[in-house]
């Protein structure tokens, strides 16, 4: 009873691990303030290969916010270097995200990337940092 379990935990295992090859690669997090909730969403994670496409919704603790303004900065904080791009971020209507164009990373190690968000109609400026790591 014991041996068709493991095989189809196995199974199912090797399954999971293959569909993630392909899948988005999503981070959410409050900012730094707890005044936005931040969900970054980009078709692939973080890789040395081109441009990287990504979206970004930005919302408060209960609804969407469209038009904000929103700037991206980042680097490499060991390495005491910033972005290789200059990325920008805007508005899509027809999508309701924000789109970042422009963004690549230039090698291997520790990577932040820092999301500079203005006042909006009810709440202060406040920052969100992600933190993450290309092999």
């Amino acid at each position: 009873m014991i041996k068709p379990i493991i095989f189809f935990s196995l199974i199912f295992s090797v399954v999971a691990l293959h569909a993630n090859e392909n899948n988005t690669w999503t981070v959410s997090q409050a900012s730094k303030n707890n005044h936005y909730n931040i969900n970054l969403q980009c078709d692939h994670p973080p890789t040395l290969e081109g441009f990287q496409s990504c979206h970004l919704t930005l919302s408060d603790k209960i609804k969407k916010i469209a038009n904000a303004n929103i700037l991206i900065e980042g680097g490499m904080p060991e390495h005491h270097h910033g972005l290789p791009t200059s990325p920008k971020i805007q508005w899509d209507s027809d999508t309701k995200t924000y789109i970042i164009n422009g963004l690549k990373f230039s090698m291997p190690g520790a990577w932040e990337l820092i999301f500079l968000i203005d006042k909006t109609k009810n709440l202060p400026q406040d920052t969100a940092t992600i933190s993450f790591k290309i092999n």
